[in-house]
């Protein structure tokens, strides 16, 4: 048993936070010992799960365009205890103390767009996250190109260790218009095999026509050393 109260509307439903930016530290090191410190000390991690944050994990960039920039990937299932751990004046300064810039979206989960889920082997872990950003013509447009885009790569995908596909859309900031921007993630169990796929370019033919500009491409690693996620 548990005595922790959870959000009233934390439910199954999750939420996708994307925190991504460039770090104040110059040495992954230096950021992991901060990291651990604010928010990965035991108050703080204790604070954001019990208003929602189920998980939370930490990827370095591969390729030297993007050194000296972080990712975090958390999934909350509570919009509102989400609003109130980012409002908290602490988490803000701690957040600044890591990054230099940085830029956090929600986003809400979409269906219909091929996203899958498949199982790890015994003894593996997911180790590579390959993400597409983009600006689309419209959301409901997109959805069967996505889909058709996941029908036509996933069994190749599946042999250079894909694990998850999933799409999500931009949640508007309060007072925002919705915009038609969809971010999806793609797990592996490899980075350097994540890497090889991609060099494939498959499938791309299904989404040109949807995207409403170039789509911002990247890939990460899990960090390296020793971060708390959960």
């Amino acid at each position: 048993m548990t005595d922790t109260t959870y959000p009233a509307d934390a439910s199954a439903e999750t939420y996708l936070l994307t925190v991504r930016g460039k770090t104040a530290a110059a040495a992954l090191e230096d950021v992991g010992t901060m990291h651990n410190a604010t928010a990965g000390a035991p108050q703080s991690a204790a604070g954001a799960r019990a208003l929602g944050d189920l998980s939370h994990n930490v990827y370095a960039p591969i390729g030297k365009e993007l050194d000296g920039q972080l990712l975090f990937i958390d999934l909350w299932n509570s919009m509102s205890g989400l609003g109130t751990f980012f409002s908290n004046p602490q988490v803000q300064a701690a957040a600044g103390q890591l990054f230099s810039t940085r830029d956090g979206v929600v986003w809400s989960r979409l269906e219909g767009f091929g996203a899958f889920h498949l199982s790890l082997p015994s003894g593996r872990s997911a180790g590579g996250v390959g993400l597409l950003q983009a600006r689309v013509t419209s959301v409901e447009q997109a959805a069967g190109a996505f889909a058709a885009y996941a029908a036509a790569t996933i069994n190749t995908a599946r042999t250079y260790g894909i694990v998850n596909h999933s799409l999500w859309v931009r949640v508007p900031n309060p007072g925002e218009a919705p915009t038609p921007e969809v971010i999806g993630v793609d797990l592996w169990m490899d980075a350097e095999r994540m890497n090889e796929y991609y060099e494939l370019s498959l499938g791309f033919d299904h989404l040109g026509r949807v995207f409403a500009g170039a789509p911002d491409t990247s890939v990460w690693r899990s960090a390296p050393g020793d971060w708390v996620e959960w």
